[in-house]
Formats: C-alpha cells, sequence, structure tokens
C-alpha cells in the first residue's frame, strides 16, 4: 500500500515540467496583467478608473474570469511547445530501451537549439551503440561458425578412436595428427582474436612512439627471406634511415608480418613478393606486393572484414581464419594512418599502409632562445 502511494506521488500530473511550466507562466501572465493595469489606473488617474469600471461593471467577471481561461490556455500551450520535443525524446529511448537496434530516431526540433542538439546527440549515441551491439552480435555468430567446424572434427576422431580405431595404429595416428591440427588451428584462432581485441583498444601516444620505417621493414624482408628461399624477393626503398611514423616498432613489425604472410599464402604460382618504401608528400607509404591469384572487384570492400576470405577453399587450413587483415585495419586506424588495396583477379594484389611522417626539429629550431642570443652578441 504503501508502495502503490509512492507511485500514484512520482507519477503525479502535477509533478510534471508541464504542469510546473504551466503554472509559472500562469503567474506571470498574471502578474504582468496586474502591473498594466495598474499601470493605467496611475496615468489615467482615479475618475478614469471608475468611470471605466462603471461603464463595464454589468460584464466584469465575466471578463475576468474569460481573460484567466485564456491566460491559463496560452501558458498550457507555450509549456507543451517547449516539452512535447522533450516527450517524444522519452518516447524513443523507451522504445530503445525496449529494442536496442530500433531505426527509430529523435526528429530535429526547429525552434529549440538545445534540444535539438540533445537529440542529435542522442542519435549519435544510439548509432554506436547499436554498431557495436551488431559486431558483438556477428563477432560471436563467426567465432561460434569458426569453432564449430574444429570442434565436430576433433569430436569426430575421439569417437571413432573411442568404438574401434585405437587398436588399428594407422587410424591411431591419422586421428591423433588430425585432431592436432585441428587443435591448432583452434589455437590461432583464439589467438587472433584476442589480437584483434587488442587492435580494435588500442590506446596510442604519438609524441613518446616514434620509429624509423626502413630498419624495420628492412629486418622483416630479411627475416622471410631467410624463411621462404623458394620464393622471389625484392625490396625498393627510397626512405632514408632517419624517416620516422608515429607508431611503435613491434606493431609496424606485425602489420607487416601479416600482409607478407597474407602474399605467400595466395602466391600458389608465381612465388614473387616485392615490397617498396617511398615519401608521398607528408605520408610515409609501406607496399606489400604479391603476383597470385588476386581478388575480384566485389571483394575488394569486404577483405578487411572479420573471418572473410576470398579463397573459400582455404576455410580448413591452418592460419586461414580470416582475420589478419581486420587486424591491420583496426591497427592503423587506431595510428592515425590509412590501409589501401589494389588488386585485380589472377593478377595478383597490393596492400598499402600509409602514415603520416613525423617531423624532426631542425637543429637551429631546437635551440634555446638564448643561445641564439648570445650567438647574434
Amino acid at each position: 500500500m504503501v508502495k502503490k502511494n509512492d507511485n500514484n506521488q512520482k507519477n503525479s500530473p502535477f509533478k510534471t515540467t508541464q504542469a510546473i511550466l504551466t503554472f509559472g507562466l500562469t503567474v506571470g501572465f498574471l502578474l504582468i496583467a496586474c502591473g498594466i493595469f495598474l499601470g493605467l489606473m496611475v496615468v489615467q488617474g482615479p475618475e478614469l478608473t471608475e468611470t471605466v469600471f462603471a461603464a463595464v461593471g454589468h460584464w466584469w467577471w465575466s471578463f475576468l474570469i474569460f481573460s484567466l481561461c485564456g491566460i491559463v490556455l496560452l501558458a498550457f500551450l507555450l509549456a507543451q511547445a517547449f516539452v512535447w520535443p522533450m516527450k517524444k525524446l522519452a518516447k524513443v529511448m523507451r522504445t530503445f530501451e525496449e529494442d536496442p537496434l530500433t531505426k527509430e530516431r529523435v526528429k530535429p526540433v526547429g525552434y529549440n537549439q538545445e534540444l535539438n542538439d540533445l537529440g542529435t546527440v542522442l542519435n549519435d549515441t544510439m548509432g554506436q551503440v547499436q554498431n557495436l551491439i551488431q559486431s558483438q552480435q556477428d563477432f560471436v555468430s563467426d567465432v561460434s561458425h569458426e569453432l564449430r567446424t574444429p570442434v565436430a572434427i576433433v569430436k569426430g576422431h575421439l569417437n571413432l578412436l573411442e568404438r574401434w580405431g585405437k587398436d588399428d595404429p594407422e587410424v591411431l595416428d591419422d586421428s591423433l595428427s588430425s585432431s592436432l591440427a585441428e587443435i591448432k588451428r583452434m589455437e590461432v584462432l583464439v589467438n587472433e582474436m584476442l589480437q584483434l581485441t587488442r587492435a580494435e583498444k588500442l590506446t596510442v601516444n604519438s609524441e613518446q612512439d616514434h620509429t624509423a620505417v626502413w630498419p624495420v621493414v628492412d629486418r622483416v624482408y630479411h627475416d622471410f627471406q631467410i624463411l621462404h628461399p623458394d620464393f622471389t624477393w625484392s625490396f625498393d626503398n627510397s626512405l632514408s634511415k632517419e624517416s620516422e611514423v608515429a607508431i611503435r616498432p613491434d606493431h609496424l613489425e606485425q602489420m607487416l608480418i601479416i600482409l607478407i604472410d597474407n602474399a605467400l599464402k595466395y602466391s600458389t604460382e608465381r612465388k614473387e613478393v616485392h615490397l617498396a618504401l617511398a615519401q608521398a608528400g607528408a605520408w610515409i607509404e609501406i607496399g606489400v606486393q604479391d603476383f597470385g591469384q588476386g581478388i575480384a572487384a566485389e571483394d575488394l570492400d569486404r577483405v578487411f572484414d572479420r573471418f572473410y576470405r576470398v579463397d573459400k577453399a582455404r576455410v580448413h587450413q591452418p592460419g586461414g581464419n580470416g582475420l589478419g587483415l581486420s587486424i591491420v585495419k583496426k591497427m592503423v586506424a587506431a595510428y592515425g594512418g590509412q590501409v589501401q588495396v589494389e588488386s585485380a583477379l589472377g593478377s595478383g594484389s597490393s596492400f598499402r599502409l600509409r602514415f603520416p611522417m613525423v617531423k624532426k626539429l631542425t637543429s637551429v629550431d631546437s635551440e634555446p632562445a638564448g643561445e641564439e642570443k648570445n650567438e647574434e652578441e
């Protein structure tokens, strides 16, 4: 009973913003009317006032009642005009609470800039939350789909061994090797998902994280030359060793490894990889080109999506989880860079990383002002 009374008090119409505004505006209009009336009495004098009262005395009370009703109605309409957008906003938020993926949005308010700005902020916030929800749903769906196959394979081999396969050495070896391969694939998938999560939450300190590009690229290039001697490698470099970008060296190395490893996997016939370094204005460009199977035009917009594979035949191959390019895109965006891709089906692909070049102070600029004055003297 006490809770019911509390709810009734909370939902009382007399405590709404519209009721408070209506009451306040009514009192304000009445005070203005009284002020005008008193002002006329002072200006016109008491004799003229008595004459006016005598002339309208027979319908004075009717005039007073209609005036009060008019003032209250005007105050109500003005309060309604102010509160109506807030009611619509509250309705949209309740709808969003019931259905987080709703398409309903707060409409613009042309006559109230503050409420219009508030509606714009809420619309942007709802859009961001919905993007996060959709990304989470897609992520869970994709991970479930990716793990379903290796789990089913491992389960099938274990069931086979449990029934009769453990007595056959050949079947036992085959089942164990297949199960270990799928477990390794799941391990790679989990590690890549962790890397993608870290890339999405990457915090950047552009003032401290400065890296010379040429030494990092050169080191990765020679490492892959040693690991894959069956490939033809080339490296074009027009940068100086001092050219720097605002990025941690391990992150730059990680992105290069992903792109080069991707180039190796899809170069099945023409085993050739080309790396390039160049400066384009205020940007440093890092290119990785292969001459493999290439990417169709309809797939170019999706190659950076999670778990997307251009070659569907690689779904069950170790390392082919389709997360590498997503990690690269997230890391590049975190550092304020750009990643571009050009490809033609059957002719290979070219990925280009672009980062703003760090401007170094010259020796003259870095000298204290006092030293400059001393030199001038």
